[in-house]
């Protein structure tokens, strides 16, 4: 491998090498409701709030509730009013209101896959092998595939994004961060709530949600919600290439589906029951099933841009010979205990359960049959993690908490990749990786003075992991050219992979008055190394990335008074190592494209976020992100690749983001309160992909809500999403400095919404 350091940047000829079969990176952002609460910046809104006072909420990013103020870490929370008003509905739009973050769609998956970047420091595995950079929990239970997180955002409680790595508390694959999504739990007496959502393009959510204490000991909540859209985008079809042959008697026509304006039209469906049960004082449990369904069409990139053959798409449509479909089941289970144990400890198990079958199929970007591909995943996962802390609050001034953590996963990949147009054949690809991970961790602060607080944590983590499997050339036509075009097939691969590591975080605060606090920190977070899960077309392919690691230092400010404003800042900087992403590898003197290590990167930046309310019912809210990347060091066995990417930007780091929200509540009557807001989001342009090729982003978007209150039950709302109706693209898939296919967000879309309390 050819490794090349950081000098004055060049900049040659650009060009690509890269295999056919390798699905590109969607990043795809859908537009969100609006009021926005950035950063830490928290405050809490009831129906009838309109005072001029702030209030904090409690977390519990370091596994014990606390306060914003409390705890040395740049994080986002939001509470349940917030999640409902801001219309957030999975991680996509929950990154619209949170500075720094990029939450993306992938290629291959549906609406429930979904991927992170948090502060230029992401992932862009479009497989169910691969695991998000940031540990994503729901309830306490680590989601190890992307494929799992994106089906639970429903009835939840409250929403923790921790910015930064987190390699003590959360270990494995946090890089980026950590997210915990917490439901709403029984409370203690009857309950429930109902919201109903209409809009453009024939898009329909309901949710429902009723619970509450059975007796003494027993409590339960069942929650639901149904999730259907026509979508936006128009499959117009294959055009002149319906029909297409090869010449070739045996292979039959090229697929020539009809013009459909409902192509990406999908239904999404979940479900969610927990029970709560106290048998002693100091004793709870809580249980947990959960299961999500969804079907329906699948968005293709639009090419914006001609390529080869083929003109660029109209804007919001593809042409394909084949018509994308999807289909999900997923269902899982928890169980957590928490033990009240003596001298003031409290103990902590949690055990998970998921398992998720699913199918999609994949258009590759043209009209023919190039190398249409035909997925079918099943993930299956276990976890159990127990920890025990103080519970005493920390009177003695000092807080700790020790644990562990086995974790294990399977998941099976059996896809089929049709290249009659192209190979005058069709692939199988049977693919199965197993992972086991298990880890010790403690975490210790000590409050030194009424002023000042130090804290350590330290944790180890061991990783084991196998991949195998083949590709094959199926030749049904018997017209095969499969092996004069990659001559390595077929291939049978058996490769595994170990690691061991080491992680840790150390921290120093100040707090100079009950609501002002200052931090610094030092910690390290990893991502676990693995495998390239899109087709292997040779045994090199097949073999196992390292672990990547991410050095942090951070420091930052908190002034979060029950006042009239509250303010955070923060300022980081990372030293990012084996940064894993696609490359390229040369085999059997042919270039491919395989996900591996590929060199080392810096990131800097600063984010500032601001909460004020200057006036009775007027709330401004303002947060802003500034990201500097480049990537220091690029390993390649192409020259003119490395060459390409030195002293390139990351990718998904935009160098400016901010949003913004001006809010006012007036009472219009009797009980009755008028919630009106305005709300703008501007991301600056960024790179999807190492090489630079062509830039996604800058553009400004707006939304609007009107939202009339009827005591503390009733709401009735109308909305626009993309005012302007800006036609602006959320993530490209692409491949050359000549080609860009853009995943395109929603046109402006209207509606109204309804919700009751009851």
């Amino acid at each position: 491998m050819q490794k090349l350091t950081a000098t004055p940047r060049l900049l040659p000829q650009r060009s690509t090498l890269r295999h056919p079969f390798k699905p590109s990176l969607l990043a795809c952002a859908v537009s969100g409701a609006v009021l926005a609460c950035t950063g830490s910046v928290v405050h809490a809104q009831t129906n009838t709030d309109t005072g001029s006072k702030l209030e904090s909420v409690i977390v519990t990013a370091q596994k014990r509730p606390q306060t914003l103020l409390d705890v040395p870490a740049s994080i986002q929370a939001m509470t349940a009013d917030q999640v409902r008003e801001l219309g957030i509905t999975d991680f996509v739009s929950l990154s619209q209101y949170t500075p720094g973050v990029i939450a993306s769609n992938q290629a291959v998956g549906g609406r429930t896959v979904q991927t992170f970047t948090i502060r230029g420091v992401g992932m862009d595995d479009s497989r169910p092998n691969g695991s998000p950079s940031a540990a994503v929990h729901f309830d306490g239970v680590y989601q190890g595939s992307a494929a799992l997180i994106g089906g639970q955002m429903f009835d939840v409680e409250r929403v923790e994004v921790l910015k930064g790595p987190q390699g003590t508390l959360y270990g494995r694959n946090t890089t980026a961060g950590a997210i915990n999504v917490i439901s709403r739990k029984p409370g203690k007496t009857f309950e429930g709530a109902a919201e109903i959502d209409y809009g453009s393009f024939g898009s329909l959510r309901t949710q429902i949600a009723v619970g509450g204490a059975v007796d003494e000991r027993w409590g339960v909540r069942i929650a639901g919600v149904y999730d259907r859209t026509d979508g936006y985008i128009t499959n117009v079809g294959p055009g002149t290439f319906g029909g297409y042959t090869v010449n070739a008697a045996r292979i039959p026509p090229n697929g020539s589906p009809a013009v459909d304006d409902k192509a990406a039209g999908t239904s999404f469906s979940g479900v969610r029951s927990l029970v709560t049960f106290n048998p002693a004082p100091g004793t709870s449990l809580l249980f947990n099933l959960h299961g999500f369904h969804e079907a329906g069409g699948v968005a293709q990139a639009e090419r914006t841009l001609p390529s080869a053959k083929y003109p660029a798409n109209l804007p919001y449509t593809f042409d394909s010979n084949m018509v994308p479909r999807v289909g999900k089941n997923s269902n899982g289970m928890s169980l957590t205990l928490d033990q009240e144990l003596a001298s003031d400890m409290l103990l902590t198990v949690v055990g998970g359960y998921e398992t998720l079958a699913q199918r999609f199929d994949w258009n590759d970007g043209t009209p023919i049959r190039t190398a249409d591909i035909y997925y079918g995943d099943h993930v299956e996962q276990q976890s159990i993690e127990a920890r025990l802390r103080n519970n005493d609050g920390g009177e003695r001034g000092l807080d700790w908490v020790v644990g562990g953590i086995y974790y294990k996963d399977k998941v099976d990949m059996l896809s089929t990749i049709d290249g009659a147009d192209q190979l005058r054949s069709s692939l199988t690809a049977d693919y199965g990786q197993t992972r086991t991970s298990w880890a010790m961790f403690g975490d210790v602060s000590k409050k030194l003075s009424q002023q000042w607080t130090v804290g350590m944590g330290l944790r180890y983590t061991d990783e084991r992991s196998t991949f195998q499997g083949s590709t094959t050339d199926n030749n049904p036509y018997g017209t095969s050219i499969v092996r004069l075009a990659v001559p390595t097939i077929p291939v049978f691969f058996n490769e595994s992979f170990n690691d061991a590591r080491w992680s840790g975080k150390g921290t120093v605060s100040y707090r100079p008055s009950a609501d002002t606090t200052y931090y610094g920190s030092i910690g390290q977070g990893f991502k676990a190394g693995g495998f390239d899960g899109t087709t292997i077309t040779s045994v090199p392919e097949a073999a196992p990335f390292r672990s990547e690691t991410v050095l942090s230092y951070e420091a930052g400010m908190k002034f979060l008074p029950n006042g009239p404003i509250q303010v955070d800042a923060s300022g980081f900087y990372y030293d990012y190592t084996d940064m894993q992403a696609n490359t390229t590898k040369l085999v059997a003197t042919l270039p491919t494209g395989v996900r591996t290590n590929v060199g080392k990167s810096r990131i800097y930046g600063a984010e500032l976020n601001v909460v004020a309310r200057p006036t009775r019912g007027l709330d401004l809210i303002l947060g802003m992100s500034a990201l500097n990347s480049r990537i220091t060091e690029v390993v390649s066995d192409s020259p003119t690749e490395a060459a390409r990417r030195l002293g390139n930007q990351v990718p998904n780091a935009p160098k400016f983001s901010a949003r913004a929200t001006v809010r006012y509540q007036y009472p219009v009557a009797a009980d009755t309160v008028l919630v009106s807001s305005l709300s703008g989001r501007y991301l600056g342009q960024y790179f999807t992909e190492l090489d630079n090729f062509q830039a996604v982003g800058g553009d400004f978007v707006a939304d609007a809500r009107m939202e009339l209150r009827f005591g503390k039950r009733w709401t009735l709302a109308a909305w626009v999403k993309n005012l302007t109706d800006r036609a602006y693209g959320t993530g490209g898939a692409v491949s050359n400095a000549t080609t860009l296919n853009v995943y395109r967000a929603a046109p402006r879309t209207l509606g109204l919404n309804a919700s009751i309390k009851f």
